[in-house]
């Protein structure tokens, strides 16, 4: 089965460039328009500024696109290829020199007064500089002259090309196209230098991949709980809320609706604001950081504690409402309060759907850690190093993000239960049996009392009149 048809620009080399063609990468090979090119008999992939560099041994493809569409066809093409295999192979070519980068470029000019000119895998090592395409091999060994220019602004594009690099020595005199600043500065120094006769010559440091290619990106999976989620279960739950006590409770309409959602976006609210953090992240490296298990599980479990306190202060809230308006005496309330036990008692009650959620994930934090030890490895690597552990790694861990988010909604969803059975069973019951409490009347011997005070008092006065 292969990718998704992408419409890209083509330069196949030696038959010109193909706007708007079909490129699709197959089971078996890459499809670009007419073109098609076997896994077997790639050399090289290079990704360069806007571009996919693809080195065969009897064709060599340059395909151009947005950011988007050509690291969607790198990785599909990575995940078909064995790049590591490719890297050695140019090594054992090389005679196992040490190699300072590997990348495609586009060379011109002469190299020993023969022409050389088209699309290259250039290899600098210690020793020389190294162009290879199918069975052409060029050198150019140190030291040479070397000079880094930059083309004049363009007037009609109001933009200036990439740095190149121009290499003379004697009849030779060669212009290289597509490399990086860093490739560059590796090119610059070592071309400066007296190679080693003894091969036991000090090694140039490699310069690393994170100074050469952006950092890998998030590409986080489109995760299903939402704000539209959460509304949607707490009005399921709030139709199961009796009616009848919740009249007789004398609770406004759509209540439940708004106080179950309210808890669901405080309980929640921790994986909510990481979710946003780490969609938004320039890089995979930070959205591992924004969804840091530890801290989720920590924050969410303070989330549901203070849902849990939320939710028995609306009911007294409620239920000093209903005595105010019944005007029973406050001691009635103590009557209705939910005792310390009872409040113990809900936040574990609370807390289990997502104590058990976080059993199933306790290798989240292993997972996460695997991971950004293969990106800081990577970004300490050479820019052409093998990224397949990496990217096995963030397959795991995003293949985890997508089941954690689906095991949240699923503890959300417990846990608006046991808050609906909680208002259902233990606290309507409370505010409707108060609703119906009377107002305590004044026992009868006090009423007789203040009655024969009153009594006496007229007669007095009735007395005092008739004197």
């Amino acid at each position: 089965m292969g990718s998704e048809a992408l419409r890209m620009d083509a330069f196949v080399e030696g038959g010109g460039i193909r706007r708007g063609v079909e490129v699709r990468a197959t089971a078996e090979a890459l499809l670009c328009d007419d073109v098609c090119l076997p896994y077997g008999d790639v050399i090289w992939l290079s990704r360069r500024a806007g571009m996919l560099l693809v080195f065969a041994d009897r064709l060599t493809l340059a395909i151009r696109g947005s950011a988007r569409g050509l690291e969607r066809l790198y990785e599909d093409l990575a995940d078909r290829i064995d790049l590591a295999e490719l890297r050695r192979r140019i090594v054992r070519q090389l005679g196992h020199e040490v190699v300072l980068f590997t990348a495609g470029c586009a060379a011109s000019g002469t190299i020993d007064g023969r022409s050389v000119g088209g699309l290259y895998v250039a290899a600098a090592t210690r020793r020389a500089l190294y162009l290879l395409n199918g069975d052409r091999l060029w050198s150019l060994a140190w030291p040479a002259r070397a000079a880094r220019r930059r083309p004049a602004r363009s007037a009609e594009r109001g933009d200036g090309e990439s740095d190149y690099l121009v290499l003379s020595r004697g009849d030779t005199s060669l212009t290289i196209r597509y490399l990086f600043p860093e490739e560059l500065g590796a090119v610059l120094f070592a071309a400066s230098r007296e190679p080693p006769q003894d091969g036991r010559g000090g090694p140039l440091e490699l310069f690393s991949r994170k100074e050469v290619s952006p950092p890998p990106p998030a590409g986080l999976p489109e995760f299903s709980l939402a704000a539209g989620s959460l509304q949607e279960v707490a009005e399921r739950a709030a139709a199961n809320v009796p009616g009848d006590l919740q009249s007789r409770s004398l609770l406004p309409p759509f209540f439940f609706q708004t106080h179950f959602l309210e808890l669901g976006e405080t309980a929640l609210g921790p994986l909510l604001l990481r979710k946003s953090a780490a969609s938004t992240a320039d890089s995979l490296h930070r959205a591992v950081e924004a969804m840091n298990a530890g801290g989720l599980q920590a924050d969410t479990r303070a989330a549901v504690a203070t849902a849990a306190d939320r939710l028995l202060a609306v009911y007294q809230e409620e239920l000093e409402r209903l005595l105010a308006l019944k005007r029973v005496r406050v001691r009635s309330e103590r009557e209705f309060a939910v005792s310390a036990e009872e409040r113990e008692q809900l936040g574990v009650r609370m807390q289990a759907p997502f104590e058990r959620l976080w059993f199933r994930f306790e290798d989240l934090g292993a997972q996460e850690a695997e991971l950004l030890h293969r990106l800081a490895e990577l970004d300490e690597g050479p820019p052409d190093q093998d990224d397949g552990q990496m990217r096995e790694a963030a397959q795991t861990w995003r293949a985890t993000m997508n089941r954690l988010d689906r095991g949240f909604e699923g503890a959300w969803r417990e846990l608006v239960e046991e808050i609906e059975k909680t208002w259902s069973t233990r606290l309507l019951p409370r505010l409707a049996e108060a609703s119906s409490a009377e107002r305590r009347r004044v026992p009868e011997w006090v009423q007789l009392t203040v009655l024969g005070a009153v009594t006496l008092l007229l007669a007095a006065i009735f007395v005092v009149f008739i004197l």
